[in-house]
C-alpha cells in the first residue's frame, strides 16, 4: 500500500492543513505553503511502499493444545468473519499500524502525523473534488462544550477531557447527483364558511377541483457513501456549503482522517430519487391553500449525472 505523510520542506516535520488560514502550516518551524507550493510537494512526495497483507484469518499459537489445561482448539477462527485489515509503515517515525479496507487516512499512534493511503484513493476511489475544512479542532471542542452544556443527564464519561481530546475531522465520501423532476397533483378542494344570522347558523362549502403541474432542475444533491455513517447523522448537518469545492488532492488530508466509499453510486440513487420526489411535492402542495380531497399524484425523476466528492 503507498503511504504518503506530507511534511515541511524547511525543517522536515509533518506538514499539517490549518483550516483556520486555508494553508498548510508547520507546526514545529511555523512555515505556512499555500495550495500550489503543497500539491507539488504532494506530486514529488516519495513513492516507495512499505506494506504487506494480514492474513485474513488468525493463526492459533503452535501446539496450543499440548499445554496442560488448555481446551482443545476450536473452529472458532473459522466461523467468525475477520475484518480486511492491511499492515504499513508510518514513513515519519517508521512503526507498523494496521488500517481497515475504507479507510483512506489516518494518525499514526506513535508519532501522531497523518499517513495517507494512496492507493486507497486512486482509480474510481479518487474524489472528483473536496470541500476543505474550515472549522479546526478547537472550533469543534468549543462547539462540543457548550452544546452539552444545554443538555441534561449527560454520563460524566461522555464529557471527560480524554473522551473530548479524540475529536477528530473525518472527510466522508458522497455522491453528489444532478437531474430533474416532473410532479402533477389533481384533487378536490374543500373550503367551508360559517356564519350565524338571528337565531340560525350556516355552513357554506364550495367544492373546487385543483391540480397543479411542474418541473424542477436538482444540481449536487448530496448522498453519503460510507457505510460507517449514519444516512440520518448525515442528512441532519446539511446543508454543505458546495461553493466551497475545489480540485481534490491527497495533501487537504493531513491532519485529518479519511474514508473512501463503500457504498455505490447505484446503491445510493433511490436516496436522492425519493428527496427529489419529495422536493417536487412539496413544492405543488405549497401552492394550494388547503387539504386536498381525493387526490392523485404523479412524481417522476429523472438523475442526469452523479459526482463523487
Amino acid at each position: 500500500m503507498d503511504t504518503t505523510v506530507l511534511k515541511c520542506p524547511g525543517c522536515g516535520s509533518p506538514l499539517p492543513y490549518d483550516a483556520s488560514i486555508g494553508k498548510w502550516k508547520c507546526e514545529a518551524c511555523g512555515s505556512v505553503y499555500d495550495a500550489i507550493q503543497v500539491m507539488k510537494m504532494a506530486q514529488d512526495s516519495d513513492k516507495d511502499t512499505d506494506t504487506q497483507k494480514m492474513p485474513s484469518q488468525p493463526t492459533p499459537p503452535p501446539n496450543i493444545s499440548d499445554v496442560p489445561g488448555a481446551p482443545p482448539v476450536s473452529d472458532y477462527y473459522n466461523d467468525q468473519p475477520q475484518p480486511d485489515l492491511d499492515l504499513y509503515r508510518c514513513k515519519n517515525c517508521g512503526a507498523e499500524m494496521v488500517a481497515d479496507e475504507t479507510t483512506a487516512a489516518t494518525f499514526c499512534v506513535y508519532c501522531g502525523s497523518t499517513s495517507i493511503l494512496k492507493s486507497r484513493l486512486e482509480g474510481e476511489f479518487r474524489p472528483s473534488r473536496v470541500v476543505p475544512f474550515a472549522k479546526t479542532k478547537e472550533d469543534a471542542v468549543n462547539a462540543f462544550k457548550d452544546l452539552m452544556h444545554k443538555e441534561n443527564f449527560v454520563p460524566n464519561d461522555f464529557t471527560r477531557e480524554s473522551n473530548i481530546e479524540k475529536i477528530t475531522g473525518v472527510y466522508i465520501p458522497f455522491w453528489l447527483y444532478s437531474g430533474s423532476a416532473q410532479g402533477h397533483v389533481r384533487g378536490q378542494l374543500h373550503k367551508v364558511t360559517t356564519w350565524r344570522s338571528g337565531n340560525y347558523r350556516y355552513t357554506k362549502t364550495d367544492i373546487y377541483d385543483v391540480e397543479r403541474a411542474g418541473s424542477v432542475a436538482f444540481t449536487e444533491i448530496p448522498a453519503d457513501g460510507s457505510k460507517k455513517f449514519d444516512d440520518d447523522t448525515m442528512d441532519s448537518i446539511e446543508p454543505f456549503d458546495l461553493s466551497k469545492l475545489v480540485p481534490f488532492n491527497y495533501a487537504y488530508l493531513s491532519n485529518f482522517l479519511a474514508e473512501k466509499y463503500d457504498v455505490t453510486a447505484e446503491e445510493d440513487r433511490g436516496r436522492a430519487a425519493e428527496r427529489m420526489q419529495n422536493s417536487i411535492a412539496s413544492h405543488l402542495y405549497a401552492t394550494i391553500n388547503g387539504s386536498l380531497i381525493s387526490e392523485q399524484v404523479n412524481v417522476q425523476e429523472h438523475i442526469s449525472s452523479v459526482e463523487y466528492v
